[in-house]
């Protein structure tokens, strides 16, 4: 009977032990010369209800049509105007370099209903990348909230790292798999 409690105790464990690691994964520097930041939205941010991790800028409606936030080769949705919204490695908070597109964002999907899906890239295990990437969508959700979108008009999904758009093993194509997409029915 002991050696059974042992058993299962080293057992919960492991499992426990084996999550999703807070390191990014090396880059050999020679192949890619990209580094990665940290975020630096977090000053006069907002945090909503729906999260209490959540970091939210307010969407204002400055620049809202410009696309100048280097997404546009994250433009998705059934009109090809919305624009997928990036994350930095583990976070799900809205950086600032994506809040000109979620501005836009929220412009187009006023008085329509949306659905959110959040995605990861292929590091983290499987329950870890489906938690992060509808926290992700939470927090989108969030800002299109507070710019004036209706909750009720915004439904969420997750497809944890099962939906990538970029397979090569570069740091870029890991930052693409980081993001959620806008679907419209």
């Amino acid at each position: 009977m002991m050696k059974k409690v042992a058993f299962i105790s080293a057992t919960v464990a492991m499992l426990v032990l084996s999550g999703c690691s807070s390191k990014e994964p090396a880059i050999d520097a020679t192949a890619n010369g990209t580094s990665t930041g940290t975020n630096a939205n977090t000053a006069g941010s907002t945090t909503t209800a729906t999260d209490a991790n959540a970091v939210i800028a307010p969407i204002t409606n400055a620049n809202a049509a410009d696309n100048t936030a280097g997404a546009n080769n994250g433009v998705n949705g059934s009109d090809g105007q919305l624009i997928s919204i990036l994350f930095d490695y583990d976070k799900f908070d809205i950086r600032a370099d994506m809040q000109d597109a979620m501005t836009k964002n929220a412009l187009l999907v006023k008085g329509k209903s949306i659905k959110l899906e959040g995605n990861c890239d292929e590091f983290g295990s499987d329950e870890y990348n489906f938690a992060l990437g509808l926290k992700r969508a939470n927090a989108v959700k969030a800002a299109l909230v507070n710019g004036g979108v209706s909750a009720d008009a915004i439904s969420m999904s997750s497809l944890g790292e099962s939906n990538p758009v970029c397979l090569e093993k570069t740091q870029e194509c890991w930052a693409k798999n980081r993001r959620v997409d806008f679907k419209l029915p």
